[in-house]
């Protein structure tokens, strides 16, 4: 704005000026020469002026994003080290036991097992740390692939289906007959519908109830993860790393990076997840939409 109202007194003043100074004849050729010249020093000041602004404001962006990744890194470090900390001390405690001969030759048996329990707990931690790490290098390569969505999806159900029954979870299902195809890879995105699918009976209390679907609609498969479990919390980004849907994560709840992992994952394959509070038989759904394939 300051630059344009320059570059209108700028043409005023000279108007007035050439007018005085030259004859009649002269003055129409003179103010239309100057007019372009100020016109061109007006758009370069202006140009300069917006590529000042754009950079600024460009290095900005880049330091807060450089500044949020570090702030990313120093808490997955942070949370790990807490998250490790219980299992690990839990293990050198029984081990020392064992060294020292504190434990009766009856309970030895038991102690091992504790001991592979809490060693097992610990390799799932740094398994979910790597690979929460990988998919944010730049150098990472997904093996994309033409894949049959109803098919995965009724694999991981059966994976799951004994745990759904454990925990009293009526489960609805409804899947299409034919496939509904992707481009995706096979790896990644079952990892990504199991973290949901594994939420329903593990972040829930017992006897919910819980439905998985899957629709085609303009171009987009859609699939739905609900349950009638604990609703959404309203205060928190649930796709955040290390936020999960019980508000005070302790150790032995969890990383909280498995919905930040599907949440890469999803946008890795060009899609869209959400959360959406639901009224009536559901509390909440996870919506997954990834684009369909054509079939080769």
């Amino acid at each position: 704005m300051l630059c344009c109202a320059c570059v209108v007194l700028l043409r005023q003043n000279l108007d007035a000026l050439y007018i005085s100074l030259l004859g009649p004849g002269e003055v129409a050729w003179e103010i239309n020469s100057l007019r372009e010249w100020a016109f061109f020093v007006g758009g370069l000041l202006i140009f300069v002026l917006g590529a000042f602004v754009f950079y600024k404001l460009t290095a900005r962006i880049i330091k807060k994003e450089s500044q949020r990744r570090v702030q990313e890194q120093n808490l997955i470090y942070a949370s790990i080290a807490h998250d490790l900390k219980t299992p690990m001390t839990s293990v050198q405690g029984f081990a020392k036991a064992l060294m020292d001969g504190k434990v009766k030759p009856e309970e030895q048996q038991e102690i091992f097992e504790i001991i592979c329990r809490k060693s097992a707990s610990m390799n799932d931690m740094v398994n979910t740390l790597f690979d929460y790490a990988k998919l944010g290098t730049e150098g990472y390569h997904a093996d994309m692939i033409q894949l049959d969505l109803t098919a995965l999806i009724r694999g991981i159900i059966a994976e799951h289906y004994t745990d759904f029954e454990e925990h009293g979870i009526e489960l609805d299902i409804d899947l299409p007959e034919k496939p509904v195809l992707v481009s995706a890879d096979k790896t990644e995105l079952k990892r990504a519908l199991t973290n949901l699918v594994v939420n329903v009976y593990k972040h829930n209390t017992e006897g919910i109830k819980a439905s998985i679907t899957l629709r085609q609609e303009q171009g987009k498969a859609i699939i739905e993860i609900a349950d009638s479990g604990k609703p959404l919390p309203t205060d928190m980004d649930i796709f955040e790393p290390f936020v999960t849907e019980n508000t005070a994560r302790t150790a032995g709840q969890g990383t909280g990076l498995g919905l930040a992992i599907t949440k890469r994952i999803i946008q890795r394959h060009s899609g869209e997840i959400n959360a959406e509070a639901r009224d009536g038989a559901y509390t909440k759904a996870f919506v997954v939409k990834l684009t369909v394939a054509e079939m080769k």
